[in-house]
């Protein structure tokens, strides 16, 4: 039997220079991915004495690998997706506050008026309801007051935990971060680099929050072909091949010889994988202690799958932990208590890129996208309910932009057990774009109201998601 897909498995690592593989080490269970390279030639078609049209293979440029990777959101693992498509992410220990008599300056002394503990502003939220915090002296009082040293502003703090972390994303951003990512298979594994998350939609479907996440690469590893022999023998040794964009030093790959439809004999005696020691500064070898079989021209070097370690918890879920405020500023909707009966939603933040590729070398690598320029960015999202009033409506014909907040409440925290992961989304200012009670035989009525989100300059973005969790960074 070939490769099942629930034997398979996805991690992904940001890494620290574009394009540049690391090898990924966090593991996060997938639904589903589609992600396409289109190798490709063109025919040459001259006028040469000969009715035939196609006479020799011309390589292409290969565009930028694309597709989409379909995940459930896990209060913890779905932090790396909202960091790649947002593009900055803020963080620190979570304080929900009350009563703000203004904004803390980030990077100010608070001080807790019972408990005397202090820390540093990282973020002084633009709706008052929450800071985030560094370098905190000790434990804070719950119900105690807050004073900013420099800006003595003050505030009451609801709750704190000091395994309570809070993860701000906020939409616009000037840059993307880059990362790879890797499915593993029963014998192999695929790798892509350079990639950018550069659009994600959140929806519920059977009750669990999904995100499908569409990625960019710049390159992509499956393979790369032995060019030149190495004879076996002790001591290092340098495999030649086409490419070794994708592969980094520590990494365990494996030989396969397709003359013998199997992968040879690589460190020692019935040993299979092997250990990457250094790959050339030339993108042309990798460096190997010890080769128990000669290579050959012809022969395949493959990535290793790795052995997966997952730390996950429960997904979040729509009814039951989900909350949708209307309003008309973003302000009132978190000072508002009233609810609005949301049957589905739909969030959408989509980064415009644009790879572009240049003549600069004759590398397999340099076929590949030379750069990606990070262009527009948009939001969008939908909600659906029962068709009970005019609401919706109201909004569309008169153009009135409102403010909405969904707020998911997940499981209890296995350190700050007093308290539950959550995902706070914020649009500032959004304008309906349609209105569709759907007819259906015997069926009540519902309202699809999409919309587009628009940047306001008073809270100085158009999207938000705060995160709560215990991940420390990401």
């Amino acid at each position: 039997m070939g490769s099942y897909s629930r034997t398979a498995y996805f991690a992904i690592i940001k890494e620290t220079t574009e394009a540049t593989a690391v090898k990924p080490n966090v593991f996060i269970p997938l639904i589903s991915e589609d992600i396409v390279t289109e190798w490709g030639a063109i025919a040459a078609q001259p006028v040469a004495n000969n009715r035939s049209l196609n006479f020799r293979l011309v390589d292409t440029a290969i565009p930028a690998p694309t597709g989409t990777v379909t995940i459930q959101v896990e209060p913890r693992n779905i932090g790396h997706f909202l960091y790649g498509v947002f593009g900055s992410v803020s963080t620190g220990r979570y304080m929900p506050i009350t009563s703000a008599s203004g904004d803390f300056t980030v990077g100010e002394t608070i001080t807790g008026g019972t408990s005397l503990k202090t820390a540093t502003v990282v973020i002084s939220s633009k709706e008052r309801d929450y800071i985030l915090v560094s370098s905190p002296s000790g434990t804070f009082t719950n119900a105690e007051t807050l004073t900013g040293g420099t800006s003595a502003k003050t505030a009451t703090l609801t709750s704190y935990d000091t395994a309570m972390y809070g993860h701000e994303f906020v939409a616009p951003s000037t840059t993307l971060p880059t990362y790879t990512i890797e499915f593993g298979f029963d014998n192999e594994a695929y790798r892509y680099t350079g990639v950018r998350f550069n659009a994600i939609t959140f929806n519920q479907t059977d009750n669990i929050l999904t995100a499908e996440v569409s990625v960019t690469a710049r390159y992509e590893f499956k393979m790369a072909y032995v060019n030149a022999a190495t004879t076996s023998g002790a001591g290092s040794k340098l495999i030649s091949v086409d490419q070794t964009m994708g592969l980094a030093a520590g990494d365990t790959v494996k030989i396969y010889r397709p003359s013998t439809s199997s992968f040879i004999d690589f460190v020692s005696a019935s040993v299979k994988t092997h250990t990457i020691d250094s790959i050339g500064s030339a993108d042309t070898y990798f460096a190997v202690t010890n080769l128990q079989t000669s290579t050959v021209i012809g022969d395949l070097v493959v990535l290793a799958p790795q052995t997966p370690s997952y730390a996950v918890g429960n997904e979040l879920a729509w009814i039951g932990q989900s909350v949708v405020t209307l309003d008309t500023t973003i302000d009132n909707v978190i000072t508002n208590a009233t609810t609005e009966s949301i049957e589905d939603a739909e969030i959408t933040l989509t980064n415009a890129l644009e790879p572009r590729h240049a003549a600069n070398a004759i590398k397999l690598k340099d076929r590949f996208p030379a750069t990606t320029f990070l262009a527009g960015l948009t939001g969008a999202g939908s909600l659906t309910r029962t068709y009970t009033d005019m609401e919706f409506l109201d909004k569309l014909r008169m153009s009135r932009k409102f403010a909405a907040r969904i707020l998911t409440t997940g499981a209890t925290m296995p350190t700050a057990t007093s308290y539950n992961f959550k995902l706070d989304w914020r649009v500032p200012k959004a304008h309906h774009t349609a209105f569709n009670p759907s007819i259906g035989n015997d069926d009540l009525l519902n309202q699809e109201m999409p919309f587009d989100m628009f940047y306001d300059s008073t809270d100085a973005y158009f999207l938000k998601a705060l995160l709560v969790n215990e991940n420390t960074a990401y």
